[in-house]
């Protein structure tokens, strides 16, 4: 995770004779499965918080390193363990299916390249990631084996994505914006899962 902060601090800090902002962003997510390769993928939903800088470029466009703190959660229901851990399709019916339930937080830092010819704008670029931790929930369909929850281990820390957007400037401080953000990662050794994750918020321009 240090990496990270460090290479946001840098970003954040590199001095350019072109007009710079920077400001806070916040905003609602909904987060699920890319493929879900077993079960059935549910959306759940979640938040972010953070702050971006945007140094100009030329022919209206900039650069937007931004720093978040994100909240997501996902379902991922009626899996069996044949089928979550050696990711094949599971012939026995009589095995117990589950659902299992997650909840992850991560640090995040979008490298995007802004367009913005005039109050309308579109970005793209990649996203990188740490993954604080996971939480993870698995629940018997048919109740015959008790619920388990906690912390779970050997998870991919480092995470990458890719993310598109785009939104509308109300004023000179105010923007809203949706974005896509299409996991190349999986969350851990073991799974298959990987994530997409849609948000929309404002972004306040301080200065």
């Amino acid at each position: 995770m240090n990496k990270l902060f460090l290479i946001g601090a840098i970003l954040f800090s590199v001095p350019s004779l072109a007009q710079q902002s920077y400001g806070i962003k916040v905003g609602g997510q909904t987060t699920g499965i890319t493929k879900a390769e077993m079960g059935d993928n549910q959306n759940q939903y979640g938040f972010y918080v953070g702050g971006f800088y945007t140094i100009q470029l030329k022919d209206n466009f900039s650069f937007q390193p931004e720093l978040m703190y994100s909240y997501q959660s996902f379902n991922n229901v009626n899996v069996s363990y044949t089928e979550y851990f050696q990711i094949g399709q599971n012939d026995n019916t009589t095995e117990p299916r589950f659902d299992f339930k997650y909840k992850t937080h991560l640090i995040k830092l979008p490298l995007l390249l802004k367009y913005q010819p005039n109050k309308i704008y579109v970005e793209a670029g990649p996203e990188l990631a740490y993954l604080l931790s996971v939480h993870g929930k698995y629940t018997d369909k048919l109740n015959e084996i008790p619920s388990e929850d906690g912390k779970l281990e050997n998870i991919k820390h480092f995470q990458a994505a890719i993310a598109v957007g785009g939104g509308y400037k109300i004023n000179d401080r105010l923007e809203a914006g949706l974005r896509l953000s299409w996991g190349l990662t999986k969350f851990s050794e073991y799974s298959y899962i990987k994530n997409f994750n849609v948000g929309i918020g404002i972004n306040y321009n301080l200065k």
